[in-house]
């Protein structure tokens, strides 16, 4: 009971003390303040590695300051109940535990055995005051987050001495050392995934933690802590453990591409507690991490030797460069997104799978993209139609539709523009009536549509316009009718009226067009055909009003014989 209860703000007499003294008091940034004060005492008084005194008395101190934060917590909690502030002082504590791991790094280059004695005292440490501080206050943090957090600080604490072997102080060209710097971040995503059981536990697994922190806050807070410490000890092991970067921090192997793998395993942590609170927002955030990462991938090039040393040995040993490896995981994490059923991820694939049309194993290193591909545009168009049969969705079909015409250019490069034109025309032609006819949504009846207009224009655009030089006259002639039964006949099935309408004005021109020709050829044979013509007209003439006199007359006589009696008939 007594631990659900808040700091209460005390209204005191006269309207109580400014406005920045209670913001001070809310916030209480002095732990803070003190906490970092201490770090730069401790660092500025023994920051020297050689010296074995100054080893123990630093580590005496990040000791005894940590347990100073651990036995404070306790006693907020016990005796002051103040959450925010213990909030604060728990986090500090983590901090702690990291600022030490990373501490020691050219302490265990020069002396190994003092170094691993120093982490292996720092994760019994971390370990028995969070254990302490967890049973004082009587926090309860349930066994799938406990066991990832253990890992984790292990991680911190035991990879320098995992990585301390194949540490040559007098060769920093080792490429077993850079591989080993590299290999913190991998690591890193590996142990972050053990979260996975945790996450799909939902919510209600730190329900009643013995604390007023609710999920997301508790324990997220914490494991965000942890989760931005890691590129910051990324970049710390190749400054503090590779004997060129002691000598100069300008020869770095580090480069943001090194993050990579971390953020994927981010990235998967981040989806599944999207799919777990049911929050599009946290979804969409998945979904955009590896576009980051892509860029992370391609920034921070540098020229210095041992950076570029580096690249050589990752794409010789990998087979392709962080930018093509990075676009490959993306569609590995976007292939594992359509498994479990996020919403757009589908277009999140195709894009990828599109950008491998460009982008090759060695793009970064030749700064050039390659010539469009045909095999990754026909997977991308292959998906997305395959999804819109799936999902019945014309749209779908549509794109996929454009995807496989842009990989009929690829394959038709070779050809003349016409013959390039034609195909593509009919191909889009017959995709949009198939997707017309297939679907009855909206979309689908714009397309038919729009189908039965492009049929009749190229209907009329085979009557009115020039034959096509490198086809045969007869086909020219036998192509407006065609594509005038072929749509007529697809109306009929349909029964869409519109399209009898469009299908039926080709052959009326087509009708029209062929007895003027055939007239203009006569008149080179018959010399008076125009009078002969003209008089046949006039004689038809003649005969409409003829037969026009003849219906008046008619209608005048029924009238008349109407009016008369019935005893005159």
């Amino acid at each position: 009971m007594a631990a659900n209860v808040h700091t209460a703000s005390v209204r005191l007499p006269g309207g109580g003390p400014p406005e920045w003294v209670r913001w001070i008091c809310t916030r209480n940034p002095f732990y803070v303040i003190s906490a970092g004060l201490f770090l730069a005492g401790l660092w500025i008084s023994f920051k020297d590695p050689a010296e074995d005194e100054e080893t123990w008395a630093l580590m005496a101190g990040l000791a005894g300051y940590t347990l100073l934060l651990a036995v404070t917590a306790c006693l907020l909690v016990r005796f002051g109940h103040v959450w925010d502030d213990v909030r604060t002082v728990l986090l500090l504590v983590v901090l702690m535990f990291l600022t030490t791991s990373v501490t020691f790094d050219e302490v265990l280059v020069i002396d190994p055995l003092r170094g691993t004695i120093c982490y292996l005292g720092g994760l019994l440490l971390a370990i028995g005051v969070s254990e302490g501080i967890l049973r004082g206050i009587r926090l309860s943090l349930p066994a799938l987050f406990r066991v990832p957090y253990y890992l984790i600080l292990s991680l911190f604490f035991l990879y320098p001495l995992a990585l301390r072997p194949v540490v040559d102080p007098n060769w920093p060209h080792s490429e077993a050392t850079m591989w080993g710097l590299f290999l913190f971040s991998p690591v890193a995503g590996i142990v972050f995934l053990t979260l996975l059981p945790a996450i799909r536990r939902g919510p209600d697994y730190v329900k009643g933690n013995g604390s007023p922190w609710h999920w997301p806050l508790y324990p997220w807070v914490l494991f965000g802590l942890l989760a931005l410490a890691v590129p910051a000890r990324a970049f710390l092991f190749c400054w503090s453990m590779h004997p060129v970067a002691l000598v100069n921090l300008h020869d770095l192997i580090f480069g943001p591409y090194f993050l990579v793998p971390f953020g994927f395993a981010l990235a998967v942590l981040i989806l599944e507690i999207g799919l777990v609170s049911g929050r599009r927002d946290i979804l969409w955030l998945a979904l955009a991490i590896p576009v980051g990462l892509v860029w992370l991938a391609v920034t921070g090039q540098r020229s210095d030797p041992i950076y570029q040393e580096f690249r050589v040995f990752f794409t010789r040993r990998l087979g392709a460069d962080p930018l093509f490896l990075t676009v490959s995981a993306s569609a590995g994490f976007y292939a594992y997104a359509m498994c479990r059923r996020v919403p757009l991820v589908s277009e999140a694939l195709t894009a990828t799978l599109a950008a491998f049309a460009v982008v090759g194993p060695t793009t970064m290193d030749t700064r050039e993209f390659l010539p469009p591909q045909f095999v990754p545009i026909l997977l991308a168009a292959l998906l997305q139609l395959g999804l819109g049969v799936w999902h019945r969705q014309s749209w779908r079909c549509l794109l996929g539709s454009g995807g496989l015409l842009a990989a009929a250019v690829l394959v038709l490069a070779d050809a003349s523009l016409p013959i390039l034109g034609l195909v593509l025309f009919h191909l889009a032609l017959l995709a949009v009536l198939v997707i017309g006819a297939v679907f009855a949504d909206a979309l689908a009846h714009v397309l038919r549509l729009v189908g039965c207009a492009l049929v009749m224009f190229a209907g009329l655009a085979a009557i009115f316009v020039q034959p096509v030089p490198f086809l045969p006259e007869w086909v020219s002639v036998a192509y407006p009718l065609v594509m005038a039964g072929v749509l007529a006949g697809c109306a009929k099935l349909l029964g869409y009226w519109p399209g009898l309408l469009f299908a039926a004005l080709v052959p009326a021109c087509w009708l029209m067009v062929a007895a003027v020709r055939g007239y203009l050829g006569l008149r080179h044979i018959i010399k008076g055909l125009d009078y002969l013509a003209v008089s046949l007209a006039l004689f038809a003439l003649a005969v409409l009003i003829s037969l026009g006199k003849s219906a008046i007359r008619v209608r005048r006589l029924q009238a008349r014989d109407a009016k008369l009696p019935d005893s005159m008939n």
